[in-house]
């Protein structure tokens, strides 16, 4: 079976069972009526006063609104450590919360694999060379100051899933899919994969990713972007300069926005 027809076959299996189900990195949420709003978050990468003023505009209400994080929380910002803290609190929290994961916490696992926070930067790894200088930095300030605390967001991003599939209608996945493909066979191009799955992609699913900021499609878009296929990216520049990190309430395709901020201006 293909990755849609395994997660038909499993949303069948826990109709009435579950609101919502996880194993192997895959989340089913039989049916996306159980939910007032569905509200996805976009990449964050390290933007911890970004990501703080976009939750002072969005009205979430963790009883009634299920709540997916599309990955990328880390890099390019040395807050990094607050990011992956609040959101492993709301996750922990609430029970409606998914936190999906993104290439650049692929990248600090495999770093994590055969490096340790107490040694010198491997600045020859590619994580160091895509933004994580400024992760390893402010996780190492984090284990100096609460070794618990670095262990403990260490696991989360473990922890994290790969795909959510809510309902009928909608996906939730970091970058996109090969729609021919079982699940098994693209977990890790799940995270990386771009022009494949933008031109491929012809299902009759929504699928909210984040991944390629919309700017890289057109300079001055700064919402998130739906395209003819059903495809919604909602990664909308928050490493960039002039870009934000976007909530996009998906039945509406209307978004809230973090604040402006200097971080990256000269």
């Amino acid at each position: 079976m293909n990755i849609l027809e395994e997660i038909n076959a499993k949303r069948q299996q826990l109709k009435g069972k579950e609101k919502i189900y996880a194993k192997d990195g895959m989340v089913i949420v039989p049916d996306s009526h159980d939910f007032g709003r569905i509200l996805a978050v976009g990449d964050i990468h390290g933007n911890f006063e970004r990501l703080q003023s976009l939750f002072q505009h969005v009205p979430y209400d963790p009883q009634e609104d299920l709540l997916i994080f599309l990955g990328d929380y880390i890099d390019r910002s040395p807050e990094t450590a607050k990011v992956l803290q609040m959101v492993m609190k709301l996750k922990r929290k609430y029970p409606h919360v998914i936190t999906l994961t993104g290439n650049h916490e692929a990248m600090m696992r495999h770093y994590f694999q055969n490096h340790s926070i107490r040694e010198p930067m491997d600045l020859e790894h590619g994580w160091l060379r895509s933004g994580g200088q400024a992760t390893f930095t402010s996780l190492k300030e984090t284990y100096e100051k609460d070794c618990g605390l670095y262990h403990e967001l260490l696991e989360f991003v473990l922890s994290l899933d790969h795909i959510a599939a809510v309902g009928e209608q909608y996906l939730f996945t970091h970058a996109g899919f090969y729609p021919k493909l079982s699940y098994e066979e693209q977990v890790d191009d799940m995270l990386w994969i771009r022009t494949e799955f933008y031109e491929e992609y012809d299902g009759a699913q929504t699928v909210v990713v984040g991944h390629t900021p919309v700017q890289c499609f057109d300079r001055d878009q700064h919402h998130p972007l739906m395209f003819r296929n059903h495809i919604i990216d909602c990664d909308t520049g928050s490493y960039l300069p002039g870009g934000h990190i976007s909530c996009l309430n998906v039945r509406k395709m209307s978004c809230w926005q973090s604040d402006d901020d200097d971080m990256f201006r000269d």
